[in-house]
């Protein structure tokens, strides 16, 4: 293992060493490539990727942070065209911002035998703001064809120089060769951190830097003192830290992945501590339980906590004659949902405050339910906020300020601890969003304590279908269907079904089942959320079961068919999540046309996942003129590990093979 390790090293150090790649400098070889070499199924690849971060520092403004990044970028046809435009974050504070400049760019096709290139115009380059907090550079390259080869540069000058952007080693094309330099002025200790399953090598070394400084002087004192400027020298070492990869192979995104970059090779850079001259040493190095509780200190997190004044009133009513705390919980719940809209800003901290937040019934995720949590704690409930990371933010693997990005209401009754979001209007008790289903959060108490927090649901929800269908002899089938979803399931249902009209949801029904004619459609419960959605109608279909011989061959779900896998790849190196458990229930009947009876149906059939983390079951019988259809799959865990995808393949791979199974009829 150590022989094939160093040999791997000494791959990539040769692949960094070999290399003196320039910028603008493409061999015709890279542009007459039709395929990649290992991986021909690509259509695009990353050849080669180069960063420099380094740290540069003036009197006046203090420190700051310079990025330098080229990209050389194959494209090997159509579907990699969207790779001909590099999207670039840049971060915005309140009061600091970052800023992209020198931006270059080539693109180099082959035209009669020679290489040709078309270079990046300035209205390749394109700034836009994405929220308050974030604006994003597109740079898009001109004259891109399949065979095209990208040459990119630009560099990011930062204030923040705390923060290091993490270095993507990975992405959902094939990566040749990336290398990241840093140098770290001795001042600044960074910690880091890893993700992925793939090599990387991180050497780090030392180097002394010396920095010509302009600072302002006073000569004399008093009215007479005159202010001049002055230069000097300011030396140091620097940590050089030389990070390379070689022959990445491509992340590819499946279904049921919560957030595909959490699993992503690449390298974080975490701030531990300062250590100026002249000045005291300060640690950053957090716990989780030190993230918690200096998040708690905010001003704009437990001061607008403890604020309560501006509701007591109302909650003082809405409580009035309830006597459980479960009551009172859901009333305020309800209330806050009622009254509050989100702004679909995230985040721990509030923006405008949750008083003026609650006066115009518009606030931020903090803001709303920093607002029910006081108000449980007005109410007499032991109540706390739940710090979450959500999905598209990722899951933290480090302790850091940076980690949470969302926050939550737990309550502790005497019996449960629930969880509440009252930033959606169909949210319920422990039925969060999916976007805080992430794994775990950590509760905060006054006192600075904190606890890690399940924010997985704990019950299965679930999709429970009947259907009665009857077979006409032309070959169409007409049938009536009742569907029952519950938890999780209904709050995905109701979201849904509100976002548009009852139309436009049976138009995406009727093509979803192809062909299907869906007619006295109902629902029930929509807005009663405390109670399951059931939605019933009838339906007809032109063609229902085929016609061979004088035997009628029909599926026994008919529509509701599983018929295809939705995990093709070989082998999946991170786990699968569904979200929440569930639990799918068909019960099926199918009246016999007179004048046919069972020649055959399909043997029943029953699937377990390892450890119990899943299972399928499926029964079929006939009495009479009547066949019986029952069906359950069910997964009781929301995370099932990577070790298990092949067994998870399996699984589905007999629920398809089972469901495509044949009923045959023949006259009597």
């Amino acid at each position: 293992m150590r022989l094939r390790l160093f040999f791997l090293l000494l791959l990539v150090q040769q692949a960094t060493s070999a290399n003196e790649i320039k910028f603008g400098k493409v061999s015709k070889e890279e542009v007459a490539a039709k395929q990649h070499a290992t991986y021909p199924e690509a259509e695009a690849a990353i050849l080669h990727k180069k960063e420099w971060v380094r740290y540069n520092y003036q009197s006046e403004t203090g420190w700051s942070q310079i990025r330098e990044v080229h990209f050389r970028i194959k494209i090997y046809n159509k579907e990699g065209f969207d790779w001909a435009t590099l999207q670039v974050p840049l971060y915005v504070s309140s009061s600091d911002r970052e800023d992209i400049g020198s931006v270059k760019g080539y693109t180099f096709n082959l035209e009669n035998g020679k290489v040709v290139s078309q270079k990046l115009k300035k209205d390749g380059v394109f700034i836009e703001e994405v929220n308050k907090y974030r604006n994003k550079a597109s740079i898009t390259m001109p004259e891109v064809r399949e065979g095209s080869v990208l040459d990119i540069e630009y560099k990011i000058t930062s204030p923040m120089f705390w923060h290091i952007d993490e270095f993507r080693l990975q992405y959902d094309i094939p990566v040749d060769q990336a290398e990241a330099q840093l140098n770290i002025p001795e001042y600044f200790i960074f910690k880091q951190y890893s993700r992925g399953t793939q090599p990387i090598s991180v050497k780090q070394s030392k180097e002394n830097r010396s920095l010509h400084v302009t600072y302002r002087s006073s000569d004399g004192s008093g009215w007479s003192a005159k202010s001049t400027h002055k230069t000097g020298s300011l030396d140091f070492f620097e940590n050089v830290y030389n990070i390379g990869v070689f022959n990445i192979p491509a992340l590819l995104d499946e279904k049921y992945t919560s957030n595909i970059d959490n699993f992503r090779a690449s390298m974080k850079f975490e701030l531990a501590s300062t250590r100026f001259p002249n000045s005291p040493y300060k640690n950053y190095s957090l716990t989780w339980e030190d993230v918690a509780k200096s998040i708690y200190d905010y001003d704009d997190f437990g001061n607008e906590l403890n604020r309560e004044n501006y509701f007591d009133d109302e909650v003082d009513q809405l409580i009035s004659g309830l006597s459980t705390d479960t009551e009172k919980a859901i009333a305020i719940f309800q209330h806050v949902k009622s009254k509050m809209n989100w702004d679909g800003y995230t985040g721990v901290g509030c923006s405008q405050g949750v008083r003026k937040a609650y006066k115009e019934g518009v606030g931020n995720v903090a803001e709303i339910n920093l607002m029910l949590t006081a108000m449980f704690r007005y109410a007499g409930l032991e109540a706390n906020p739940v710090l979450v990371s959500t999905r598209s933010h990722g899951i933290p693997i480090f302790p850091t300020r940076n980690g949470f990005n969302y926050v939550v209401a737990g309550l502790q009754t005497q019996n449960d601890f629930m969880l509440f979001d009252a930033t959606d209007k169909n949210a319920l008790p422990d039925v969060l969003p999916m976007r805080a289903l992430n794994w775990f959060g950590r509760l905060i108490r006054d006192d600075g304590s904190s606890s890690q927090v399940n924010l997985m649901p704990k019950t299965k929800s679930l999709d429970a279908i009947m259907m009665v269908v009857d077979l006409n002899e032309d070959g169409s089938i007409r049938g009536k269907y009742r569907q029952q979803y519950t938890a999780n399931n209904a709050f995905v249902f109701r979201n849904n079904y509100t976002s548009g009209s009852e139309d436009s949801y049976l138009d995406e029904l009727e093509k979803k089942y192809v062909d299907l004619e869906i007619s006295n459609f109902d629902l029930k419960n929509a807005k009663d959320l405390y109670k399951p959605v059931v939605q019933s109608y009838e339906f007809e279909k032109e063609v229902g079961y085929e016609n061979i011989g004088g035997k009628i061959y029909l599926s026994p779900l008919f529509h509701l068919t599983t018929r295809e896998n939705p995990f093709k790849m070989e082998k999946r190196e991170y786990p699968i999540d569904y979200g929440y458990p569930w639990q799918d229930k068909y019960i099926i009947s199918i009246n016999i046309p007179e004048g046919y009876a069972v020649e055959s149906i399909p043997e029943p059939i029953a699937v377990a996942l390892p450890e119990n983390l899943g299972q399928f079951r499926f029964n079929i019988s006939a009495t009479h003129n009547v066949i019986s259809a029952s069906v359950e799959t069910a997964l009781n865990s929301p995370i099932i590990p990577a070790h298990y995808y092949a067994d998870l393949k399996e699984f589905y791979r007999h629920i398809i093979e089972k469901e495509s199974e044949k009923i045959i009829l023949a006259k009597s």
